[in-house]
């Protein structure tokens, strides 16, 4: 019999390659859902940046919302050795002549020589300093204070508005006292009371002697402005020139000043626009461009290649910088951006011309403007622009004033006698929960109760109340205007011919608000400020209204520039609720989560497949392994050696 072999069945199988060859072709659909999803998520990213590049935009953009604020002025001297001013923005332009400079003086005076700071006794007694008209500070001198360096240290701590030092002058030591403010409302003098030693001699007041000696008046600084001198206590100027402050430097100097506008912070803001249009368009232009390849190589496209809400985004950015602005001043030559310097190039972004955009500004500011951001300009010179709110609609508005608002006044019901005060007399002066006491002494007359007053609440920190000379009668007012003003005075003295005219009766002063409309429509008023609350295309429009004219104050033009125009596309581009870029990212990421589900469930299909088929071979094999033991046994049982040693015991039996 021929023998039998089974081992070759099993002997060509690779089982783990079999498997494996499998397993690829379970992964091939995998293999192909995670391409597509790389491609998904290459277009996510590239909305990703468009997102981040029209937010830059639109933060960029929002730089000129407000660019009536950037209309700054700066000033320009012809001699800064004698004078240094700033200007606001709302200062007047103009040229204005300065000359015979005065500066303000604080008072000085120095005492005799003494021969020591520390330990000459100089004497006791009770020093008596008085600032102008202001309240007296006495000074106790006694055996623990009576060198010159106690004397010293204890009138500044006084607070008595006068500064104390010792001076050695090569041959002995002075006492030197300067007032702590210029001007000659704070002249200031020295009695002594209960003097023992040599304390009468540091007494001081004018024409008399026997006391210290004065080194330097207090003086009032003063300046000529075309022609007319204007006085100030202190060597800084304001209101002179409306929105000027000058700081006086030189005595006897002179100078020219001029107040030009300052562009500059404008001419930035809108370099800043150009640079971020210029990036957002360049993203934009990226993503959605075909880039041809070189040396017979395909060409690459764009994530966003043909996106039609892209190029309609980019449609309109552009028509909004190439076309007419929107509310400009009829006649004006600045309607467009091209007519300021700011022109398209071929490929879609921008390119500024500073000079050219310098020039037109300083040619015509407001018109300039509102081709950048929303502006009003005014017929009347009493009516100011001062905002408008997401609902104002550009146009021309007719302004209509019933009564102009008004500071809180109030008069003395009699003028201060020529002579001054018939006695020495307390105001107190109250605003909020500010209270201030102005003690006037006797024989004060009208600009010294007017100079002491101010001096007071000045010190007292309560600034927006002001004293005046109305002609010889003592009179209050704010500072500001509107019914939010509101201040109360009343004296220690009843009212009659020898006092101020207060009286001892607490008198209240409140200004009022403007009232007028706008456009017909319903304003409210608040201070000077007139704010369109009523219906209408103007709602939301604010001015200011100075002065007190009624009725028609003319008209206000409201133009609508670049920012409300191109903030209005990018922000329906960007809206998370409905604007396109919103819709396309979220489609894109339900898109990439549909396939990693699919892709998760082929996986975990395959890795099933894949272990069945595993455990399959596994079976097999054990069979085969099973039939190739069967095998060698009757391969064993079947063979020559086995068969001739059984014929072998059979023919010896």
């Amino acid at each position: 019999m021929s023998s039998v072999s089974i081992s070759g069945l099993v002997s060509g199988i690779n089982v783990q390659s079999l498997i494996s060859t499998l397993s690829a072709a379970y992964q091939q659909p995998i293999t192909l859902l995670q391409n597509q999803q790389q491609t998904y998520q290459t277009t996510l990213s590239a909305w990703g940046q468009v997102q981040s590049a029209l937010s830059s935009l639109q933060s960029t953009v929002a730089s000129l919302q407000n660019v009536t604020q950037l209309n700054n002025r700066t000033v320009n001297l012809s001699n800064s050795s004698a004078v240094s001013g700033t200007a606001s923005a709302n200062a007047p332009l103009g040229t204005y002549s300065l000359s015979n400079i005065v500066l303000a003086q604080a008072q000085s005076v120095y005492s005799q020589d003494f021969a020591s700071a520390t330990n000459t006794a100089v004497g006791t007694g009770t020093l008596q300093i008085q600032v102008g008209s202001g309240t007296v500070t006495n000074v106790t001198i006694d055996n623990s204070n009576n060198s010159l360096n106690g004397i010293a240290a204890a009138i500044n701590q006084s607070n008595s508005g006068v500064s104390a030092a010792v001076i050695y002058d090569g041959t002995g030591y002075r006492l030197t006292l300067t007032g702590n403010n210029t001007g000659a409302a704070n002249a200031f003098t020295v009695n002594v009371s209960g003097a023992t030693g040599s304390l009468a001699a540091l007494s001081y007041s004018p024409g008399t002697s026997g006391g210290m000696t004065q080194s330097q008046a207090a003086q009032n600084a003063s300046v000529a402005i075309n022609g007319l001198t204007v006085t100030s206590a202190t060597n800084t100027v304001s209101g002179a020139i409306p929105g000027v402050s000058l700081n006086l430097l030189q005595a006897g100097g002179s100078t020219t000043l001029t107040v030009a506008n300052d562009t500059s912070a404008f001419v930035t803001s809108v370099q800043s626009f150009v640079t971020a249009f210029n990036s957002a368009m360049g993203t934009l232009n990226q993503l959605t461009a075909y880039n041809p390849g070189s040396s017979g190589s395909s060409g690459q496209a764009g994530p966003l290649i043909g996106n039609a809400a892209i190029q309609t985004l980019r449609t309109q950015l552009l028509n909004l910088i190439s076309g007419q602005g929107i509310g400009t001043q009829p006649g004006s030559a600045y309607t467009s951006l091209g007519a300021v310097g700011v022109s398209l190039a071929q490929d879609g972004t921008l390119v500024l011309n500073s000079g050219q955009l310098s020039q037109a500004l300083q040619s015509n500011y407001n018109a300039v403007a509102g081709l950048f951001g929303q502006v009003g300009t005014a017929t009347n010179a009493n009516v100011q622009f001062v905002g408008a709110g997401s609902n104002t609609q550009p146009g021309t508005y007719a302004i209509n004033v019933t009564s102009g608002a008004t500071q809180a006044v109030l008069t003395a019901s009699n003028p201060v006698p020529s002579g001054g005060l018939s006695s020495a007399e307390t105001l107190i002066i109250g605003s909020g929960a500010t209270s201030v006491s102005v003690q006037l002494a006797s024989g004060s007359t009208i600009d010294g109760i007017v100079a002491t007053i101010n001096a007071t609440l000045s010190q007292q920190g309560l600034n927006t109340i002001t004293a005046v000379n109305d002609n010889g009668t003592l009179q209050f007012e704010s500072s500001g205007y509107g019914s939010a003003q509101t201040f109360t005075v009343v004296s220690t003295q009843p009212a009659g011919s020898g006092s101020t005219g207060i009286g001892t009766t607490l008198r209240t002063a409140t200004g009022t608000d403007v009232v007028g409309s706008i456009n017909g429509q319903t304003a409210s008023g608040s201070g000077q400020l007139l704010t369109v609350t009523g219906p209408g295309a103007a709602l939301g429009l604010q001015v200011n209204i100075a002065g007190q004219s009624t009725g028609s104050l003319g008209s206000i033009t409201v133009s609508q520039g670049i920012y409300q125009q191109m903030n209005a596309i990018l922000s329906q581009a960007l809206n998370t609720q409905y604007g396109f870029v919103s819709a396309a990212t979220s489609g894109l990421n339900n898109t990439i989560n549909s396939i990693n589900q699919q892709i998760t469930q082929l996986q975990n299909s395959a890795a099933a497949q894949t272990a069945l088929l595993q455990q399959q071979f596994n079976a097999m094999q054990t069979q085969v392994a099973q039939l190739q033991s069967v095998g060698q046994y009757l391969s064993a049982f079947f063979s020559p050696s086995s068969s001739s040693s059984s014929n072998s015991s059979s023919t010896g039996g």
